[in-house]
């Protein structure tokens, strides 16, 4: 079976964006550490707990997301830095086919 690579735009902390394929169902947490390797992002591996894999989303792709569990909407609300109507948590979005060419924007350190 092929790798079906889905386009990921990321624009990060300094506001530079960046174009990155990778793998339908790698999390946005996980495209982003593997391709950038930002500092002080998804410092708790994808657990949802630490709030620091916050993304802004754009909010025309915001939509094509399934909406947020009670867990992800808990964790933005106590750990992530001044959190949007168009935040996510990056570990909690994995990427399929229908979410190709989506941006999103790092979140504050």
């Amino acid at each position: 079976m092929e790798d079906i690579l889905i386009r990921l735009n990321v624009i990060d902390r300094e506001g530079k964006k960046n174009a990155i394929d990778i793998k339908e169902g790698t999390t946005i947490r996980d495209a982003i550490e593997e391709k950038l390797s930002p500092d002080n992002y998804g410092v708790c591996g994808g657990s949802c707990v630490c709030g620091t894999c916050h993304v802004h989303v754009t909010p025309s792709d915001f939509e094509k997301l399934k909406v947020a569990e009670e867990d992800e909407t808990s964790t933005l609300k106590e750990a992530a830095i001044k959190p949007t109507t168009h935040s996510r948590l990056g570990c909690q979005i994995e990427l399929k086919k229908e979410h190709n060419n989506i941006t999103v924007t790092i979140a504050p350190d």
